[in-house]
């Protein structure tokens, strides 16, 4: 190991099955295996899931102590598959907690996935626990759990699983994730199914000093907020698949520090207004708009986020 400084500092995570943890023998095997290979017990992880940590409280907290006293780092896979109470989680002495893949697949998009993510990641770290996402595949992914302060990220998005010597070329190769800045300053986003009111707004927009980012829906725009932080938002409420407004509410607990504004040309008053009670939106636009008036608003909402976030 000391002749390898491209990974000197790996772990080694290993997944432990039910029989091992149940033989009686698995600190012995452990220590032995260290002993013959000279491998300190701080590059070893043990993965150890919620069911398995719940079968038998009392013995499995008796093992997880002498596993930590030589060394061994503890992990929860799967979390939040299982049916293990906080209670208890906090009796382990774990050091980690692994996000299942089931949570991580549509949480760009799905604010009940991202909800759940976000109050994971917050609960592991109250705790002082690392928090590792499994199963991430996309830029999208990478990025938003950056924002969410995930610690690790673990999926295809770095690479595939590898074969040994494959995977110390991939180390010795110094391989990095490259993500976007994580502040773009002034950023807006404009969404909407409409071409040319794009074009409109753009061109309405054009002597101001944003970053103008658009997308035609709300699938669209929830994809590219995940890549890349936005700082305000304006979006019509007339849209294919989802409605403004609901774009908007799902858009306020994913990316909760965006300042929300809608267009519309209809009469939907009932639905904007218990959005906006609600506080999913900032300010309402009818069409067609007053350009000096929109472009006023904009700049206050842009005030207003830097007010509200301390930039």
């Amino acid at each position: 190991m000391a002749d390898a400084p491209a990974y000197r500092n790996i772990t080694m995570a290993v997944n432990a099955s039910a029989l091992q943890m149940q033989s009686g023998n698995l600190v012995e095997l452990i220590e032995n295996l260290l002993h013959e290979t000279g491998l300190p017990p701080h590059y070893i992880e043990l993965e150890l899931t919620e069911s398995l940590l719940m079968s038998n409280v009392l013995e499995t907290q008796a093992l997880l102590q002498r596993l930590k006293a030589i060394g061994i780092q503890l992990s929860i896979d799967d979390f939040g598959t299982g049916y293990s109470s906080l209670a208890y989680l906090k009796q382990f002495s774990v050091d980690k907690l692994k996000i299942d893949k089931s949570f991580i697949d549509h949480f760009t998009r799905d604010s009940n996935d991202a909800v759940i993510v976000q109050a994971t990641i917050a609960m592991a770290h109250s705790m002082g626990l690392t928090v590792i996402a499994e199963g991430v595949e996309t830029q999208a992914q990478a990025n938003y759990l950056r924002t969410l302060n995930c610690n690790q990220i673990q999926g295809y998005y770095f690479s595939k699983p590898l074969p040994a010597k494959d995977i110390l070329h991939l180390l010795e190769s110094g391989a990095m994730l490259h993500l976007p800045a994580a502040d773009h300053g002034q950023s807006l986003l404009l969404v909407d199914d409409d071409p040319n009111i794009l074009s409109s707004l753009k061109r309405a927009l054009r002597l101001e000093n944003y970053e103008i980012l658009t997308a035609n829906d709300g699938e669209a725009a929830l994809e590219l907020l995940a890549k890349r932080p936005v700082t305000v938002i304006l979006c019509d409420q007339r849209m294919p698949n989802m409605a403004g407004t609901e774009f908007l509410s799902r858009v306020k607990l994913m990316h909760p520090r965006t300042v929300r504004m809608i267009l519309s040309g209809y009469s939907d008053i009932d639905t904007i207004t218990q959005a906006i009670n609600k506080g999913e939106i900032y300010k309402y636009h009818t069409k067609p708009w007053d350009d000096d008036e929109l472009r006023s608003n904009i700049r206050e909402a842009f005030i207003r986020y830097e007010t509200r976030n301390g930039t």
